[in-house]
């Protein structure tokens, strides 16, 4: 077991003995079940049990909230992700003539420093 295990099981054991020891310090606790009052270490008891499932079935609902809420998420950035890459798309044909200009102004700057290494080449020759 790991180290957290023991400490929860002994926070456990501390809270129950906490309350049943503010059983006897407060007023007598009365719950209706099937239209009976229960009373005493059972009513205790049962409220006691209703508490710990609330309190579990609230920790559920906050699990099963963030899991929904992390997938949503994840699921608009895949979204947000495949809107960029389509405009990106349409965008794309708009761009070939500044390519095309930006290009051809390489390939002549290109042309042009090669004659002028050939011309220094051939002069040390």
């Amino acid at each position: 077991m790991k180290t957290t295990t023991p400490n929860l099981l002994i926070l456990l054991v501390l809270v129950m003995i906490a309350a049943t020891c503010s059983l006897y310090f407060s007023s007598p606790h009365t719950i209706i079940i099937n239209d009976e009052e229960v009373t005493g270490v059972v009513g205790f008891g049962a409220a006691f049990v209703g508490i710990i499932i609330a309190a579990l079935a609230c920790i559920f609902a906050v699990i099963v909230t963030s899991a929904v809420l992390a997938g949503v998420s994840a699921l608009l950035i895949f979204v947000f992700a495949a809107i960029a890459i389509a405009l990106a798309l349409a965008v794309a044909p708009l761009c070939l003539p500044l390519l095309l200009l930006v290009g051809i102004v390489m390939f002549f700057n290109r042309r042009k420093q090669a004659k002028t290494v050939n011309t220094e080449t051939l002069a040390q020759n």
